[in-house]
């Protein structure tokens, strides 16, 4: 008697699953007196695990070294582990979210284990009660390339609308190895910094090394910052 087996290889799942994000739309513009709504469709061939939702500032397109007030991170199942998956939920956005750039990213993982390549979009938070960042019309040398014996003094004014709480310069080096002056103004009048009276005169002289160099200004209200820097180039 010959006995025969018959059998088959099962073949691993190694495709990975998609992410397709529908709302917000890239460049959109949210305010706070309205939800965030994250829609996205999720789809895999065999079935879909869990997906992860991840919502953060972008300091480097806000101009402002400041974290955002606004961050989130999901983590939830897919229901019924199905191959198509539909994700629409609202956020809510509370007057004290700052204004600014920020980066919505959606990901997830199949049942095999495989994680989607994930998809990202880029959209901006205004806050409804101050939209508007802080203004900074203030200047430095009007020259890019400053010799040996040349001068600056700061000028014009840095204000905001509403609530101007905070602000700084900087002058020196631009990647910070001879640092000339730096300051911070805690304490501010009526919105604004005023820098057309009793400012000082920067003068290049033989301490100051030849190199790339700005006048660095930050601000900040309640709900937005901003940055302007000024670069001019020392030469002997």
């Amino acid at each position: 008697m010959v006995f025969l087996a018959l059998g088959c290889e099962q073949v691993a799942d190694v495709e990975k699953p998609e992410v397709v994000i529908e709302s917000p739309n890239s460049g959109e513009i949210v305010t706070t007196d309205s939800d965030l709504r994250l829609a996205a469709t999720l789809t895999d061939n065999t079935g879909l695990l869990q997906y992860k939702i991840v919502i953060s500032g972008i300091d480097s397109l806000n101009d402002v070294g400041a974290d955002s007030t606004f961050s989130i991170m999901y983590i939830e199942g897919v229901p019924d582990k199905v191959q198509t998956f539909y994700l629409d939920k609202l956020i809510e956005l509370d007057d004290a979210t700052y204004n600014g750039q920020y980066q919505l990213t959606i990901s997830c993982v199949d049942i095999e284990g495989n994680e989607a390549l994930r998809d990202t979009v880029l959209f901006q938070i205004n806050n409804s009660i101050d939209s508007e960042p802080p203004v900074i019309d203030a200047g430095g040398p009007t020259a890019d390339t400053l010799f040996f014996g040349n001068g600056f003094s700061q000028n014009g004014i840095i204000s905001d609308s509403q609530s101007l709480i905070y602000a700084t310069v900087y002058i020196g080096k631009v990647d910070g190895s001879d640092t000339l002056h730096t300051f911070d103004y805690p304490v501010i009048q009526n919105n604004e910094i005023n820098f057309d009276s009793g400012q000082a005169y920067w003068q290049v002289d033989s301490t100051w090394n030849q190199g790339q160099y700005h006048v660095y200004y930050t601000a900040w209200d309640n709900y937005s910052g901003v940055s302007k820097s000024i670069p001019f180039y020392v030469k002997y």
